[in-house]
């Protein structure tokens, strides 16, 4: 696991699921994700796999990960674009 991935990236998916609820929304919801990590390596999936399962559970929305070289800031280690279909 990549030292230092498994805070962050928690964070982000805690930051998604405040978002989601201030939209009327759940992790249910969510359709696909696309996260982006940083130097991204095979070996940072588990931590992205569990930061990921802390929010969505059972739930599987479809997942893309991408590896990005620099991110918008440097102490950006990850990024979570989310889709949810809310009925209104």
């Amino acid at each position: 696991m990549r030292p230092g991935l498994a805070a962050p990236a928690r964070q982000v998916f805690a930051n998604l699921g405040r978002a989601l609820a201030a939209a009327g929304a759940a992790p249910g919801h969510v359709a696909k994700i696309a996260i982006y990590v940083a130097g991204h390596r095979h070996e940072c999936l588990p931590a992205i796999d569990a930061a990921r399962a802390s929010l969505f559970a059972d739930h599987k929305p479809a997942v893309t990960v991408v590896g990005v070289e620099t991110p918008a800031r440097p102490e950006y280690l990850t990024d979570v674009h989310a889709t949810a279909v809310i009925d209104r």
